[in-house]
């Protein structure tokens, strides 16, 4: 049962609770930090309608009583950026970005759960296999949450580069639902009764008959980007589900993410080299 230590410093005046709020921290967790009396200020516990200065240490401690664990891959993964809470990666396209059964390896929280051991890693997201870029791992439970408020907020980004056949207006916005496909359990489409989802595209430039696109997600639903683009008389180049133009690779790859350091203010920037 680990016992973890989270380290921030209070931008600004405000009580306890306000600073925990302002950092996405759950209402459980903060119930559960105050009845143990585990955030302490300058060293100090405070009740959490006490005032908290401009700079102060704020400390949490956390009891993580049930933390995920992988078999260890052979190989460390390609890191982007790494701090006391969050590890970015570069995944490669073909590399699944989780296991599905117990025992499994060779994904990226695989590769992740390798570099970090002894330390647990928790996923935040996910990345399709064929698709490469880059994918935020946390180091604690905690930051996954704050992460996974973050990404229903807005206030993480994630932005993408795709061929597609040209085409397509200069940007636009999809809002088709997406609902799984009957008739194959691998796939799925755009259907009235699906969970909704947006995306919107700019065209980055068109080249022989190719349009490079940037997408951008406000919604996370599964093959979103494969099937919206489908849906419109433009599937990604090289989808083995959805397009019939092969190529090397699923010309997909995560390019981007912005989000709000966790415990912190501080506005995060990643980019990853477009491979194609």
């Amino acid at each position: 049962m680990p016992i973890l230590t989270l380290h921030a410093t209070a931008p600004a005046a405000a009580s306890v609770r306000a600073l925990l709020s302002a950092w996405l921290v759950p209402k459980k967790t903060q119930h559960l930090l105050r009845i143990n009396k585990a955030v302490t200020i300058d060293g100090s516990y405070q009740n959490f309608n006490e005032p908290v200065a401009a700079g102060a240490q704020v400390t949490l401690t956390l009891r993580d009583d049930d933390p995920p664990t992988y078999v260890l891959a052979a190989e460390a993964p390609a890191i982007v950026f790494e701090d006391d809470q969050l590890l970015i990666c570069d995944k490669a396209p073909g590399i699944k970005p989780h296991p599905n059964q117990p025992g499994e390896n060779g994904t990226l929280l695989n590769q992740a759960a390798r570099y970090l051991d002894p330390r647990p890693a928790y996923i935040t997201h996910r990345l399709d296999m064929a698709t490469s870029g880059l994918m935020l791992i946390a180091k604690d439970p905690l930051t996954q949450a704050i992460i996974d408020r973050e990404l229903a907020a807005k206030t993480m980004t994630r932005s993408y580069v795709a061929l597609v056949p040209a085409g397509l207006p200069a940007s636009g916005t999809i809002t088709a639902p997406i609902g799984e496909d009957p008739d194959d359990k691998r796939k799925r489409m755009v259907r009235p009764d699906g969970l909704p989802a947006v995306t919107h595209y700019e065209t980055l430039a068109v080249r022989d008959g190719i349009a490079r696109l940037k997408l951008t997600l406000e919604t996370g639903r599964t093959h979103q980007l494969r099937v919206h683009l489908a849906s419109i008389g433009a599937p990604i180049i090289g989808d083995p589900l959805y397009s019939t133009r092969p190529a090397s690779r699923l010309m997909l790859h995560a390019a981007e993410m912005r989000l709000i350091e966790p415990l912190s203010s501080r506005n995060l920037h990643f980019e990853s080299p477009v491979p194609f």
